[in-house]
């Protein structure tokens, strides 16, 4: 990238993280029960709420009893159960009608990162003025406050219930962009783990390498502060500790806990240091080649650690050292390369391939490039500042069956 483009983006982001100062975002209140859910409710004085709930949860034991203790405390509710992978407009248009039409007053979002992200982007439409969703794409674009929201994950790794984020997918253009604003967090995060049993290994893996990625990006980019790293090294070390745990076994309490709480902390850290070019790729890629997004992350996040060369080194070490990987007798240089290794170690163990896999066509590097570097440059204050053109050359990287 050019001298006088990095020097803007480097001068966009002093003046952001001299806002983000300025204006505090919230940390949702925590509980750890579904059952808390009437009581919250009642409590604000609310009786008629939407409950957007994957197809999963719905079959379960614990959605029907939720569904009767909102029945129990004359709660009026109406469910809309299914939202699909990756939240395209059309999905939320139909969601903030389906709230209008019911006149609902409060929103219940229980599932992974995509039905959280959908629920998000719902609240945007029914509580603001514009009904297009690409308005809002960016940074602090969301004028009014969403309806009172309890976000519960049903997942380790989108961290949606602690972040300012919502990513959705125009349909029509195959964009697929983040409405990053405060006003998008979750009043309240239900962290129940026992939501969580019974995950396939795959998504386990895959969620949980984006909350590490989550965590990764944000402790290295510039805009960290002393309490968004913070909350980036407590996420490092519990996915260290406990992610391969929960991987194999799923029933391990101890594991799905910790794993959950790491989500939330990785959400908290990036609401406010934001993430990097992993996440602008896999943005990319996804809204294309519709892939799962954590499966895209856990490839691409070596790579652009790699990427990043001796820029990163400094912020790497202090994580391999923290996570009990690297030492502080060898140099940042290997320590880096100690957690990169660690990194592909751990894909590989829990299956996920070490590359794309000529997954991309070749036309497409150059127009999924340009896609992540619109979106990462000026806005995430990464180690180093990447044009289309090198982010074309990572992509190709990943792409090939060796690295």
């Amino acid at each position: 990238m050019n001298v006088i483009k990095i020097a803007y983006a480097r001068t966009f982001q002093f003046f952001l993280r001299i806002a983000s100062k300025i204006v505090r975002f919230p940390i949702p209140a925590v509980k750890e029960r579904l059952e808390d859910i009437p009581t919250l409710l009642k409590d604000k004085g609310l009786k008629c709420p939407i409950l957007i709930v994957s197809n999963t949860v719905s079959k379960g034991k614990r959605y029907e009893s939720l569904i009767k203790m909102l029945d129990a405390n004359q709660i009026k509710y109406f469910s809309y159960i299914g939202v699909a992978s990756d939240p395209t407009f059309k999905t939320v248009e139909v969601l903030a009608g389906f709230y209008k039409a019911h006149e609902c007053d409060s929103i219940i979002a229980i599932g992974g990162g995509s039905v959280l992200d959908a629920a998000k982007a719902m609240g945007v439409l029914v509580s603001n003025k514009y009904k297009n969703l690409a308005r809002f794409k960016g940074v602090l674009k969301v004028k009014k406050r969403l309806p009172f929201f309890i976000a519960v994950p049903t997942t380790a790794g989108s961290g949606s219930e602690a972040s300012i984020a919502a990513v959705v997918t125009n349909q029509e253009t195959k964009d697929k962009f983040a409405i990053s604003d405060g006003k998008l967090i979750p009043n309240v995060a239900i962290l129940d783990d026992s939501l969580l049993k019974g995950l396939p290994s795959e998504l386990v893996a895959t969620t949980g390498m984006d909350a590490f990625t989550h965590a990764m990006e944000s402790y290295m980019n510039h805009a960290g502060n002393k309490k968004s790293k913070e909350y980036a090294k407590k996420s490092l070390s519990l996915i260290k500790n406990h992610l391969f745990e929960f991987y194999s076994d799923r029933e391990n309490d101890i594991a799905r806990h910790n794993m959950l709480y790491a989500s939330f902390y990785a959400g908290i850290s990036f609401a406010r240091s934001y993430v990097g070019y992993v996440h602008a790729l896999a943005h990319a890629i996804g809204g294309v080649y519709h892939k799962p997004h954590g499966y895209l992350i856990a490839i691409l996040l070596p790579y652009v650690l790699e990427a990043y060369g001796c820029k990163a080194y400094n912020a790497l070490s202090e994580a391999s050292i923290e996570m009990g990987i690297g030492s502080d007798k060898v140099s940042k240089e290997e320590n880096a390369s100690s957690l990169i290794s660690w990194i592909r170690e751990l894909n590989q163990k829990m299956g996920i391939p070490d590359s794309l896999d000529q997954m991309i066509h070749e036309k497409d590097y150059l127009p999924l490039a340009e896609h992540a570097s619109i979106e990462a440059n000026p806005l995430y204050p990464v180690p180093k500042e990447f044009d289309k053109n090198e982010l074309a050359f990572i992509l190709k990287r990943a792409n090939s069956k060796k690295f």
